[in-house]
């Protein structure tokens, strides 16, 4: 049995310490809560960075600090994954140009914001660089139209197909459009389809209460989970939580209750495929 990889995802593109006292903003405030994290049980860390007025940017710089800081404290011990979330502001260039500036180990795209339909050259590009130069790319998929538009351009070539991992999304970001457990069937339908493509380890987040529930459901399916405050603030008894640190912690009991361990972050890089 493989072990299950915990992600986390304390902060997010869109909320600000005014949604939450404790959600980390600043470089310090970043590190200190990823480190906190994978002292709780993450093996992995999806991490944005803010500017000053606490707004979601695309900074090589800022993501190098964050790095360079998780490392000089805890070596490889975390897996970190930057995202290219675009938040209607960053065009595909500019994801991209993110990414090759700071050569990550990992990094979440959008597969709809990367590759609008009919601009799939440039998305193209860049998802065989990052194959090409080691950055594993996850692939982010809202739903089910976008997994099939996944699975149809990987089949072209325009996407490696060598076992991508995907990030299955239940709900959004708006109030009355929370996640829900049911939203998980239609996704899995597709990838235990005989004839779908050999894929790697898959997640799932989900906006809202419901986020233990749909990680404790998708991780009793074989997936993986990413939870935090990007998405929840709030714990299975309604409690609003300290931080992400602690919604892991209650993730890892739920996990090892089920009778599964829990990955390091060398573990999760086996499963993923990052040499």
């Amino acid at each position: 049995m493989s072990p299950t990889i915990l992600m986390a995802a304390p902060n997010g593109a869109r909320k600000t310490r005014s949604d939450h006292p404790n959600l980390p903003v600043t470089v310090p405030q970043i590190i200190d809560e990823a480190i906190a994290c994978q002292k709780a049980g993450a093996a992995m860390a999806h991490l944005h960075v803010r500017d000053q007025d606490q707004q979601h940017v695309l900074d090589a710089g800022l993501y190098t600090e964050v790095l360079s800081g998780i490392k000089e404290s805890i070596g490889s011990d975390l897996l970190v994954q930057i995202t290219t979330e675009a938040v209607g502001r960053f065009s595909p260039q500019e994801q991209a140009n993110c990414v090759k500036s700071v050569k990550p180990e990992a990094v979440s795209v959008a597969l709809k914001e990367m590759m609008p339909a009919g601009d799939e050259a440039y998305g193209s590009e860049f998802y065989h660089w990052a194959q090409e130069t080691s950055v594993h790319v996850q692939h982010i998929l809202y739903d089910v139209k976008d997994f099939n538009r996944f699975l149809h351009l990987s089949k072209k070539g325009l996407i490696p197909a060598a076992q991508p991992s995907l990030l299955f999304v239940l709900g959004r970001y708006a109030s009355d459009n929370l996640g829900k457990v049911e939203e998980l069937a239609p996704f899995l339908k597709i990838k235990q389809d005989p004839e779908t493509l050999n894929l790697g380890p898959w997640f799932v987040c989900a906006f809202g209460h419901d986020e233990a529930r749909c990680a404790s459901e998708a991780i009793a399916q074989g997936g993986h989970a990413r939870v935090g405050f990007e998405n929840n603030s709030h714990l299975k008894s309604g409690k609003e939580a300290i931080s992400t640190a602690e919604i892991i912690a209650q993730t890892r009991e739920d996990v090892l209750a089920m009778g599964k361990t829990i990955a390091t972050a060398q573990e999760a890089r086996k499963l993923l495929g990052i040499t």
